[in-house]
């Protein structure tokens, strides 16, 4: 069977550049409607992923954005009316102030929508999994730019899918 690649792409993969025939092949995966996640995710764990597509890729395989492209606009908006909000009562019940660090803002937003959210501020942040979600949050706030709604919706997500595989994840980091 011959293959439909141009020279080009036979030239750069032999000269180590395979990113050129992944870039385009993300792009396919990315113009389908819905978004096929299971496909998206195995190109995930089979290549790089692009820096110009990660954060979309992240934000859909995280379940911050739905399949369907035509409806990101309108989540969006209301993912950030969710963050401010949270934002407003955590202000209102006076847990935090304009001084808080984000990833405390972070871990106690995500304990008022998990319907664990204790006033004992001391017992929160010594517990080994707020320590873990507040490291998190603070990983997802440098990479974003300090993008609050988008960082603390991209934790949120990362978290619970950590917390989903954590068996399989403490059975590979005993190895």
């Amino acid at each position: 069977m011959a293959d439909d690649r141009n020279f080009r792409s036979h030239y750069y993969e032999k000269v180590g550049f395979r990113g050129v025939e992944e870039k385009k092949s993300l792009e396919i995966l990315l113009k389908e409607q819905p978004l096929d996640l299971q496909r998206l995710s195995q190109f995930c764990l089979r290549f790089p992923l692009p820096t110009t597509f990660r954060e979309i890729v992240w934000k859909v395989l995280l379940g911050m954005l739905p399949a369907h492209q035509s409806i990101h606009e309108f989540v969006t908006e209301q993912r950030t009316k969710q963050y401010e909000d949270l934002e407003h009562a955590l202000h209102v019940m006076r847990k935090i102030d304009n001084t808080t660090p984000l990833p405390t803002v972070f871990l106690h937003m995500y304990c008022i929508e998990e319907g664990r959210f204790i006033f004992d501020d001391i017992q929160l942040k010594n517990e080994v999994e707020s320590k873990v979600f507040m490291g998190m949050a603070g990983v997802f706030l440098e990479m974003l730019n300090d993008n609050r709604v988008d960082a603390y919706w991209l934790t949120k997500g990362f978290y619970k899918l950590q917390e989903k595989h954590k068996d399989i994840i403490n059975i590979l980091v005993s190895f």
